[in-house]
């Protein structure tokens, strides 16, 4: 079973990261991001900036820290956030603020490297299920499954919890299940019960 185990990490993880390649190319994510309008993208970037003093992720309003505050204070300073979190906007900014190649080689060998290690958890799970005499279709069902709870474990809680846009949302579901799908259909495939 471990050569078995091995193929099918192998061309689980070329069939993502080739999925990975062809959705970012094939215009999946043309609906999901969209440029500010007119020359503002560049004075939008250059004000978030000169305003975030590190990289990391900024939200707007924030909850506020109700360190040193009385408890009146404290609910007061709520009270404000509620009320601007319902009036918006609500700006949820990632900063990374030194520049970075998008399709460098550090880039693409960490992502395969990545997914690699993923798809050896999937196999673990279908060769785990091989070890109980999981059939062909109960094999192919996990591949279904697993990945289904991935994407609405994450992205689905994600989207529900920080008011992600639905067209964002729905182009990592999207992504995340076909990738993770083909990663795991090779998986229920070679993966096979050891016969005695």
């Amino acid at each position: 079973m471990a050569i078995r185990m091995i193929v099918a990490m192998l061309v689980g993880t070329v069939l993502a990261f080739g999925w990975g390649a062809a959705s970012w190319t094939s215009g999946l994510y043309d609906f999901a991001f969209r440029p500010f309008p007119g020359d503002t993208g560049a004075a939008i970037a250059a004000q978030v900036a000169s305003s975030a003093d590190r990289d990391g992720a900024f939200l707007y309003p924030s909850p506020p820290s109700a360190e040193g505050m009385t408890e009146q204070q404290a609910q007061l300073a709520q009270d404000a956030f509620l009320a601007e979190h319902r009036k918006g906007p609500l700006v949820m900014a990632i900063v990374r603020r030194e520049g970075i190649d998008p399709m460098g080689p550090t880039v693409l060998a960490k992502g395969f490297a990545i997914e690699f290690f993923c798809t050896a958890m999937l196999a673990a799970i279908v060769g785990i299920a091989a070890k109980f005499g999981a059939r062909t279709p109960d094999r192919l069902a996990l591949a279904l499954l697993v990945p289904l709870f991935a994407v609405l474990a994450t992205h689905g809680v994600l989207w529900n919890f920080f008011h992600l846009p639905d067209s964002y949302a729905l182009a990592l579901f999207i992504d995340g299940l076909v990738g993770w799908t083909l990663a795991a259909v090779p998986c229920a495939l070679i993966i096979k019960p050891t016969r005695s």
